[in-house]
């Protein structure tokens, strides 16, 4: 007989409470209702491509994809319906990432991609607007959100600008104002795209790279200078680069370019760490085949080789521009948002140095009021008494103690005095120190510049010594009659004959001749003995 199942639990019935704020992922999923249609990738349009793929583009950014401090992908009076009226009050367009998003993928609702970007600008020019004047009371949620809403908008224009760039608007004929920094709105056009790669550029090219020591990893510059070099080296461009790796140069080529280069000496510059500014590496990488435009532009029409050549330079080139924008555009975001991210630091640093010194004034308030009222000209802080009792602090294996650690004796302080003293104390020891390590370091030398003296005046006395012997055995083989010899055992001979030698001998040996008699006489007279260097004979 067949075991009757048992009857399946119920799941728990979800119940989302509409009057409290939404959890995040509650409120995009919520939003998404709205807009059942969700096209795929493939099938938007040729316009509505290149803004998805801006839009995931800006989605990587850190302060949206993975911040829990700043969120713009949900309406604020979801998450936050204690503030819905206020915000209500001074937002009249609202705005958020998730709904930008669903819009473009229903389709028919935008006509263009300038009113796509718009929406995309529309968020974080609400977020600073809404937080301005919490910005200027100095309220830190406020101040946050408006700094990283303020980048976020430079960010948002100079990513847009490149990704939609096949749709801008011409307006190169037109004049117009110079748009940079953190503005609400902006236009899809070349003269706006000019504007912001010269703003990106005059961030990077001029920033100072922040170089690792030898044998440690890579800094995150150094990385994105190692991208650019190896974008040039993928696998698809390795017969188009052939020209442009090594230094092989034709006879006539130093006529042409007065300063040649090429990949392989850039990337040897860069692991020897030459480079100072992103502007130098990517000057010598636009060198590479700019050169090459120039050499073989003369022969292109006629030499196979040279057409080559530069057919492969305007390739590469191009490709390197690409590159060095996505550079520009990483590093640009990147520089600017740690010195958002250093202002938040700050701030957030000065607020809780003042709610410490907020807490200790109130606890010697409390201390205060406890302790009855305090007589006049006593010094702010613990007026409690401590027993301070010193000990005389003998040093083993010194022949000296510092002065001040000879003090004896109990006495009462208050904590005031105490740390004051504490503090003199240290300053005096360090100042001991400091005067012992001098009289160390000159005795020291001293005593390394004797020795020094010593040495020299014991190789020098050997030396002598070795003079005087050698002296002496040649007047002894003189006397006997024996020709004389160097150092080396060779026989002297050249200025006199064999028959000197017994000459002077034999004048030596005569009976009637004067000698000279040395004598040493000691005087009776003692003196006072000095103190002298003494030099030993080894």
């Amino acid at each position: 007989v067949a075991k009757p199942k048992a009857p399946k639990k119920a799941l728990p019935r979800i119940i989302i409470r509409t009057d409290g704020p939404f959890p995040l992922h509650v409120a995009i999923a919520k939003i998404k209702q709205d807009f059942p249609t969700r096209r795929p990738h493939k099938d938007l349009d040729y316009w509505e491509g290149a803004c998805s793929r801006f839009f995931r583009e800006l989605k990587k950014h850190p302060w949206i994809s993975s911040s829990k401090r700043f969120v713009f992908d949900a309406p604020v009076p979801m998450l936050h319906p204690e503030i819905k009226e206020a915000y209500a009050a001074k937002i009249r367009n609202p705005m958020d990432l998730t709904t930008a998003e669903c819009k473009l993928l229903q389709g028919g609702i935008y006509q263009g991609p300038q009113e796509f970007v718009d929406d995309i600008a529309r968020v974080f020019a609400n977020a600073v607007t809404f937080n301005q004047s919490g910005h200027e009371e100095g309220d830190p949620t406020s101040c946050a959100y408006y700094d990283a809403s303020q980048h976020l908008l430079r960010y948002a224009r100079w990513l847009s600008l490149e990704s939609i760039s096949p749709f801008l608007v011409d307006d190169s004929q037109s004049e117009g104002s110079k748009q940079a920094g953190p503005i609400p709105q902006w236009n899809l056009s070349t003269s706006n795209h000019s504007d912001a790669r010269k703003e990106m550029e005059e961030i990077v090219m001029k920033q100072p790279i922040d170089r690792s020591d030898k044998g440690d990893r890579f800094t995150w510059m150094e990385t994105e200078c190692e991208k650019l070099l190896k974008s040039l080296r993928h696998q698809s461009d390795h017969k188009r680069m052939q020209f442009f790796l090594l230094p092989n140069y034709p006879a006539d080529y130093f006529g042409y370019i007065p300063h040649p280069m090429d990949w392989e000496t850039s990337y040897g510059r860069f692991r020897e760490k030459q480079y100072e500014t992103f502007g130098e590496i990517v000057r010598d990488l636009r060198l590479i085949f700019s050169n090459a435009l120039k050499y073989n532009g003369r022969m292109k029409d006629v030499d196979s080789v040279s057409k080559k050549a530069y057919d492969d330079a305007v390739t590469m080139s191009e490709k390197l521009e690409a590159a060095v924008q996505r550079m520009v555009i990483t590093i640009s975001d990147r520089v600017e948002r740690e010195k958002v991210e250093q202002v938040v630091l700050d701030r957030e640093m000065e607020i809780a140095q003042k709610e410490e010194e907020e807490r200790v004034r109130k606890e010697w308030q409390q201390e205060r009021e406890r302790g009855g009222p305090i007589a006049p000209g006593a010094p702010k802080g613990d007026s409690s008494t401590i027993k301070v009792v010193r000990r005389s602090n003998v040093r083993k294996g010194l022949d000296f103690d510092f002065p001040f650690y000879d003090e004896e004796g109990t006495q009462e302080q208050s904590a005031v005095e105490v740390s004051s003293n504490q503090k003199k104390m240290y300053e005096e020891q360090q100042g001991e120190r400091i005067r012992t390590d001098r009289a160390t370091q000159y005795l020291g030398y001293a005593v390394h510049h004797k020795l020094q003296e010593r040495s020299f005046a014991i190789h020098w006395a050997k030396q002598l010594t070795e003079k005087i012997q050698l002296n002496l055995s040649q007047k002894q083989n003189i006397i006997n009659g024996k020709p004389g010899s160097d150092a080396n055992g060779t026989t002297k001979e050249g200025l006199h004959n064999n028959d000197t030698a017994s000459f002077v001998a034999s004048l030596l040996e005569k009976s009637d001749r004067s000698q000279i008699k040395l004598s040493i006489s000691t005087s009776c007279k003692q003196k006072k003995r000095k103190h002298r260097t003494r030099i030993f004979f080894d």
